[in-house]
């Protein structure tokens, strides 16, 4: 997992399309949780996201369902996936 610091990042990875993109809202109480979304790199949805709200990478869904599990609780109460791209990657070779 790594933070992703700006716009340009966050471009390079939707381009590459490979890997997960979460947004956190976390930072904004219980009703944030509802926007804490898990994205494939390559969803539509990320272009129109903005890195004033944290997001974070993960390379492998596993590595994503991990770390979502241990840090921001149940799928589907702590966070979701997004329902165009349903989290669905292509991962990156390890």
């Amino acid at each position: 997992m790594k933070r992703i610091e700006n716009e340009s990042v966050l471009r390079t990875l939707h381009e590459r399309g490979i890997g997960l993109i979460y947004n956190d809202f976390s930072g904004l109480g219980s009703s944030g949780r509802q926007y804490n979304v898990l994205h494939a790199a390559s969803c539509h949805w990320i272009l129109q996201s903005n890195t004033r709200v944290p997001k974070y990478y993960f390379s492998r869904l596993v590595e994503a369902e991990h770390w979502l599990q241990q840090n921001r609780g149940q799928e589907g109460v702590g966070w979701k996936r997004c329902g165009s791209c349903r989290a669905q990657v292509t991962e990156a070779a390890s």
